[in-house]
C-alpha cells in the first residue's frame, strides 16, 4: 500500500488518477452497499444508492477540505450514504405509504451509526487482507486464513497444509502484525 488514506483523498481530486479511483472504490464501494442493504435495501436498490454516492463523492471531493479539526472524512462519507439512503425510501414512501415492504423492515440493533462504523472498520481490514494477500506467499496466506479469518482448529490446519503448529502460530503473528501495520496505514488522520 503506497498511500495513506490523506494522500488518497488528495489523489482523488484528480479524476484522471485511476489507479486512485480504483483504489478507493475498492475499499469504500464495498462499504457502501453493505450498509444500504443493512438498511433495509434490497440489492438493487442498494447497488443505485452506492453509485448515486460515488458519483456525489466524485462530484464534490474537490470542495471536500480535509482537516480533522474541521470534519472528519468518515463523517462526511457517512452523511452522504445517510441521506442517499433517506432520500430513496422518503420517495419510495410517498409513491406506497402503507406498503406491505416499509411494515416489513427489519429492526436494527444498531444504530446507524454504529452500523457505518462497523462496516468502516470491515471494509478496511478487508482491504488491507486483499492487499497483503498479494505479498505473501499462497500456502503463508492460507495458513493465516484458515486459523484466523475462518477460525479452523490449530490440528486441521496443520493436517490441510502440512505445517507444524508452531509455524502456523508464527504466521498468525506475522501476519497480524503486517495487518495492523497496513491498517494503521490505510486509516491514518482517518478517523
Amino acid at each position: 500500500m503506497d498511500t495513506t488514506r490523506a494522500s488518497l483523498l488528495v489523489r482523488i481530486r484528480n479524476r484522471g488518477d485511476s489507479a486512485a479511483w480504483t483504489t478507493f472504490d475498492g475499499i469504500y464501494r464495498p462499504m457502501l452497499l453493505r450498509f444500504a442493504m443493512a438498511c433495509g435495501l434490497s440489492h438493487v436498490d442498494a447497488e443505485d444508492v452506492t453509485q448515486q454516492c460515488m458519483t456525489a463523492i466524485q462530484e464534490h471531493i474537490g470542495s471536500f477540505e480535509y482537516d480533522p479539526e474541521k470534519g472528519r472524512f468518515k463523517a462526511w462519507l457517512r452523511t452522504i450514504v445517510n441521506n442517499k439512503v433517506r432520500n430513496l425510501l422518503r420517495d419510495r414512501k410517498d409513491r406506497q405509504a402503507e406498503s406491505r415492504q416499509f411494515k416489513d423492515l427489519p429492526t436494527q440493533e444498531d444504530s446507524p451509526e454504529e452500523m457505518f462504523e462497523k462496516l468502516w472498520m470491515q471494509e478496511h481490514l478487508w482491504h488491507c487482507l486483499r492487499e497483503l494477500q498479494k505479498d505473501v506467499e499462497d500456502q503463508t496466506y492460507k495458513a493465516f486464513q484458515h486459523y484466523v479469518i475462518d477460525q479452523w482448529p490449530i490440528d486441521q490446519v496443520c493436517r490441510e497444509l502440512n505445517m507444524k503448529a508452531n509455524h502456523v502460530y508464527t504466521i498468525k503473528w506475522r501476519m497480524t502484525e503486517k495487518v495492523s501495520a497496513k491498517m494503521k496505514e490505510l486509516l491514518d488522520g482517518a478517523e
